[in-house]
């Protein structure tokens, strides 16, 4: 479970109650229920109007496996497997695929055994991982997509609610006692915009970007694993493929790969 974005959720909840309960003499005025479902209801009836409810469902369904259920993405450990891969199909080709690790990535074990099995050429190979790729890619595109879309709802309801409000306050006006009247109409019109704002900026926003950023992060994991196969394919020399690959990374994540570039050269000794 990724405790960093569970804490970011209860940290959030917690910023909100502390406002809620710290803002006000009588806390009750934020548990109007017309602001809470303009808000919440408008969103969802505007979500369902925009996507299909599959499609709605599969991004929920995505956002709990990647925020809660999904494991930190290990550059070092592919690159470390690819090289020994490598390794072993530069000395024995055909006993490649019982080299793969158990719970290695399904794309690296799909363009193994596409590669030895069925002896795919190095252009089909290519045009497969490649389709792979763009088709992952393009996925998880439309499910960050969703949750920006769904993001930008909430405080235009928000607004709507104060607006019905503000409506409801002026009507008021000219009757007897609407002086006393103004301080809490106000207040209660300006809950739907308190709400569409949490719900937005505390929720919806962050859950997109991070959507986006595990996207990314998942690009460039089969990025090199669509390399990695490749060049395991045309008997690359270990150490290179192992500083290929540490090409898509940034310098910092470089720097932590320091195991693979002994091991590497060992392999290529080795091999050679």
């Amino acid at each position: 479970m990724n405790f960093g974005v569970l804490l970011g959720f209860v940290c959030s909840f917690a910023i909100t109650a502390y406002a809620i309960l710290t803002s006000s003499e009588d806390s009750s005025v934020f548990a109007d229920e017309h602001g809470i479902i303009i808000v919440i209801g408008g969103t969802i009836t505007v979500a369902l109007l925009c996507f299909p409810f599959k499609q709605l469902y599969s991004s929920f369904i995505v956002f709990l496996k990647n925020m809660f259920f999904k494991q930190k993405v290990d550059y070092e450990k592919t690159i470390k497997t690819i090289v020994g891969l490598a390794e072993s199909y530069r000395l024995d080709p055909k006993n490649l695929v019982s080299q793969i690790p158990p719970k290695s990535h399904p794309l690296l074990r799909d363009g193994i055994e596409l590669m030895v099995d069925y002896g795919f050429s190095y252009e089909k190979l290519d045009d497969i991982l490649t389709n792979s790729v763009r088709g992952q890619k393009l996925r998880n595109h439309e499910t960050a997509k969703v949750w920006q879309t769904v993001s930008r709802f909430p405080p235009a309801f928000g607004l709507l609610g104060a607006t019905v409000g503000m409506i409801a306050l002026l009507q008021t006006i000219g009757k007897e006692g609407a002086e006393s009247m103004i301080g809490p109409a106000m207040a209660t019109a300006l809950v739907a915009t308190f709400y569409g704002l949490v719900l937005a900026n505390f929720f919806l926003i962050p859950i997109s970007e991070k959507l986006t950023e595990v996207a990314k992060e998942d690009l460039i994991l089969r990025s090199i694993i669509h390399e990695g196969v490749l060049m395991i394919q045309q008997k690359e020399h270990p150490l290179f493929i192992e500083e290929y690959l540490k090409s898509f990374l940034s310098p910092a994540q470089k720097n932590k790969i320091t195991t693979v570039n002994t091991q590497g050269a060992g392999h290529a000794k080795k091999a050679a």
